[in-house]
């Protein structure tokens, strides 16, 4: 099951159908069986709350990942994402495309987080994810969003 929250102040640039749509074909391809997420949207001083929670950084980011797959691997619900769509508008105007396009982008990454990737831990693991990252928006029409 994907579940979808929405804070009070915002709005999202895409359809929340769509949005299921695209967890589901990323859950697919990064999961065997059915799998689960539930991803939250909000704004910066969410996420910087968020941040300085969990990651003890009290700066905003762009998108949480919590993973209970690494944990136990059977789980159905594979983690919880959470996005800020204040850095969706900023980053997709930076990089030159509309905002669909860099939430979609986030939730590869987010995605690939809870499959257990981490570029965090070393370059090659961050090359990795970069190529699973690829595949994923390939695989929601989205190829050559990075440079090869």
């Amino acid at each position: 099951m994907i579940s979808i929250t929405l804070a009070e102040s915002q709005e999202s640039p895409v359809a929340l159908e769509a949005l299921q749509q695209v967890l589901e074909v990323f859950l697919d391809r990064l999961f065997e069986g059915e799998r689960g997420v539930a991803l939250h949207l909000t704004d910066d001083p969410e996420m910087q709350q968020l941040n300085g929670q969990f990651r003890n950084k009290e700066a905003t980011t762009d998108v949480l990942s919590w993973s209970y797959f690494e944990e136990e691997p059977d789980v159905e619900h594979v983690g919880d994402l959470a996005v800020s769509l204040d850095r969706v508008r900023a980053q997709a105007e930076e990089n030159g495309w509309d905002e669909q396009t860099e939430l979609y982008r986030l939730l590869a990454h987010g995605c690939a987080h809870l499959a257990g990737w981490d570029h965090e831990r070393s370059e090659g693991e961050a090359r990795e994810m970069l190529e699973v990252e690829m595949e994923l928006l390939n695989a929601v029409g989205l190829p050559g969003l990075y440079p090869e």
